[in-house]
């Protein structure tokens, strides 16, 4: 009897164990409620500091690159000028565009004109159209181009000096980051053309290359009638090429007798050499920056194997300075494409010789080159422009990517 009511009471202290087990495990599956965590008023204020610092920039990126990026995409489609007694976005937002007109004619010779009954049918593309069909000619020189093909020609020849301004710039730099008297003076001279005035450095050059300046008097040719001569104005240089190409003689043709491809190769020559010299102290710094980040353990390892200079400089420093590298390439070609002050200063006057792609946009969307100054007409070369530039970047992205893998 007195074993019986053991078991039993082993039994119901088994159950109520187990009983007592599963609620704590059950407590235990409830999730916790979260405690809040006590704000940090010093880190809070930081923050807002921070955010209001960048507020004028993130304003001003937002309203100034979007926005008008925006704005000048619609733009392009309509046929909007400033002498429009609108303003831009009372005529974007009004609904009343007016749109540029496809002038071809019909099959008798005639106008053809629209629903609306003004001439010509609307053309949300004309601008565009024209960007790349658009001919001009030159009365003086009896020449008639592709206007964008001479401009963007112009605006590409101009980036031969980025590969020789960073070749330039890393063997300066390179230079400079050794322990050599007077390093930090030459830095600082290098650097100086960086911060003088666009405006100065052009008209110093101008008179430096102009017919009687002081290069064309060095080389003996300021004084000469006929004969190559830098930055020479004053005749058509037709036979320029025939003058300096040995065997060449007089001969005729669009390569011998264009001024395009005759004195107005050797100005662009003249603004490539300002762009490497005016850019040079910039891209050294980034060098000399990037120099000091290089890993000095693996150099020494690398010396210690046997190495020679030569073979440290492409095996390891290379490789260390790749992101400057980068950053330098894919920003001087996004600048490179936006030449604009440096060939309208030095060569006013005949602007297709020199003008880069940015100088249609100021001819047709501020000046007075139509009459009006379209600024549907400027955005439509703006945009094409962004494309260029866009598919320019996308394209050195895509080949970092494939290097990296």
């Amino acid at each position: 009897m007195e074993e019986q009511v053991t078991m039993e009471a082993e039994e119901s202290a088994i159950e109520s164990g187990a009983v007592v087990t599963d609620a704590a495990y059950a407590t235990e599956a409830v999730p916790k409620t979260k405690q809040k965590k006590p704000i940090n008023q010093q880190k809070l204020q930081d923050n807002i500091w921070g955010w209001l610092f960048c507020l004028p920039l993130i304003v001003g990126t937002v309203w100034f690159v979007y926005v008008a990026l925006i704005l000048a995409l619609l733009l392009s489609f309509t046929n909007y000028n400033l002498g429009t007694s609108q303003s831009m976005m009372e005529y974007l937002f009004s609904g009343g565009w007016k749109l540029p007109r496809d002038t071809s004619l019909d099959a008798n010779g005639l106008p053809v004109y629209g629903s609306d009954g003004l001439i010509g049918r609307p053309d949300l593309f004309w601008w565009y159209r024209r960007v790349f069909t658009h001919t001009e000619t030159n009365t003086s020189f009896n020449v008639t181009y592709n206007e964008m093909g001479y401009y963007l020609f112009n605006t590409v020849f101009y980036m031969i000096g980025i590969p020789i301004g960073m070749i330039l710039s890393m063997f300066f730099a390179v230079c400079m980051s050794r322990d050599i008297k007077g390093g930090n003076v030459f830095r600082v001279l290098y650097y100086l053309p960086c911060v003088a005035s666009t405006i100065a450095i052009v008209y110093t050059f101008k008179i430096m290359f102009k017919e009687t300046g002081v290069i064309n008097q060095i080389l003996g040719l300021a004084g000469e009638d006929t004969g190559f001569r830098w930055m020479d104005q004053g005749a058509t240089r037709a036979q320029v090429w025939g003058e300096l190409i040995p065997g060449a003689g007089k001969k005729t043709g669009d390569f011998y007798t264009n001024p395009f491809w005759c004195q107005g190769i050797f100005t662009k020559l003249v603004i490539i050499i300002m762009s490497v010299w005016k850019g040079l102290g910039g891209t050294i710094i980034l060098y000399v920056a990037g120099l000091s980040g290089v890993n000095a353990a693996t150099k020494e390892a690398a010396q210690i194997d046997g190495a020679n200079g030569w073979q440290i400089f492409w095996k390891v420093t290379m490789p260390d300075l790749y992101p400057v590298i980068f950053y330098n390439i894919v920003t001087s070609v996004i600048g490179g494409m936006q030449i604009y002050a440096e060939p309208v200063l030095l060569n006013n006057g005949e602007s297709w010789l020199t003008s880069g792609y940015v100088s249609l946009i100021w001819d047709y969307g501020i000046n007075t080159r139509l009459g009006n100054a379209y600024a549907s007409a400027g955005a439509a070369y703006g945009m094409v422009l962004a494309v260029m530039i866009a598919i320019l970047t996308l394209f050195q992205f895509w080949l970092d990517s494939r290097n990296k893998d």
